[in-house]
């Protein structure tokens, strides 16, 4: 089992740039592996509230940070062609000097979808199409010239110059809410692993039996292939509100959030991407790296 990586996902909801800069430049500081934005052109939250689009952002945050990885958790393929989004990524990496990962998902906000005149087919069809994005994006990472014929997208002869600096290319996660046969066959299958967005135990533990059972019929490496983003909400004293228990938070004093996270930890998870409450605050990261992180490696 490699170490334990801690990552950072802020939302865009309610925050300025500013504000989130103010965060990712102290968890880089602080040694966070990673920072994350959500891929929604609307707050999750008050829907009135500003919203900055997440590809946009993380392309202003790469040049303004150093060391941490940064993507999206996770981007909608819904929302953009698979070609433009082999475009973006790769543009991303290359003004980052390597340090994007591609987290993508089927997407799951229909209210969003009707919003902003997007399609909302079912599920299998969006799990469809996310499998055809995963393999456009791939051959245009890798190869020199692209075609591809789906029965959704499709591209002839297509270029995708500059190649991302990562080789062969950035790593790929697939966003995992529940589900124990599509998404975690792609993430095997087409990917380098996958996020469990989930703060269930059992769902968790469900998720990576799934992986793992298909890492076995592919001959895939598991040790590489397990994350997680796990919420952690709370103020900078490490005190919570209760009705977040109902919620599935991770939540409590110090040795609590140590305990499930822990548990998190022997089913296998080997990355946690957190949310604190107030995004924009520095002291939980600073308590969280102080306190809990060290009792953890």
């Amino acid at each position: 089992m490699s170490a334990l990586e801690f990552g950072v996902k802020t939302g865009q909801g309610g925050y300025s740039y500013e504000d989130l800069l103010k965060v990712w430049a102290a968890a880089e500081d602080l040694g966070f592996s990673s920072a994350w934005l959500y891929d929604h052109f609307q707050s999750l939250g008050d829907k009135s509230e500003p919203c900055l689009e997440a590809w946009v952002t993380l392309a202003a945050l790469a040049a303004v940070t150093k060391r941490l990885k940064i993507g999206t958790m996770v981007t909608c393929s819904s929302y953009r062609q698979p070609s433009l989004l082999a475009k973006m990524g790769a543009t991303v990496d290359v003004l980052s000097h390597g340090r994007l990962i591609m987290g993508l998902g089927a997407g799951w906000h229909e209210e969003e979808y009707e919003a902003y005149g997007y399609e909302f087919p079912d599920q299998a069809t969006r799990m469809r199409q996310l499998k055809e994005t995963l393999i456009i994006i791939e051959k245009m990472w890798t190869e020199e010239k692209s075609s591809y014929e789906g029965k959704f997208y499709e591209i002839h002869d297509a270029l995708c110059v500059p190649k991302p600096m990562q080789k062969p290319r950035p790593k790929i996660l697939v966003g995992i809410a529940k589900g124990k046969k599509t998404l975690p066959y792609l993430s095997v299958r087409y990917a380098d692993g996958f996020n469990a967005t989930t703060s269930s135990l059992q769902e968790c533990e469900e998720i990576t039996k799934a992986v793992l059972r298909y890492c076995e019929q592919y001959n895939r490496n598991a040790s590489d292939l397990i994350e997680r983003a796990a919420k952690r909400r709370g103020r900078s004293a490490l005190e919570f509100r209760k009705n977040a228990v109902e919620r599935g938070f991770i939540i409590g004093q110090t040795d609590e959030c140590v305990r499930r996270l822990r548990q998190f930890k022997d089913v296998g998870v080997n990355s946690f991407f957190l949310s604190f409450t107030g995004d924009t605050e520095i002291k939980p990261l600073e308590t969280f790296t102080d306190e809990v992180i060290p009792q953890l490696r």
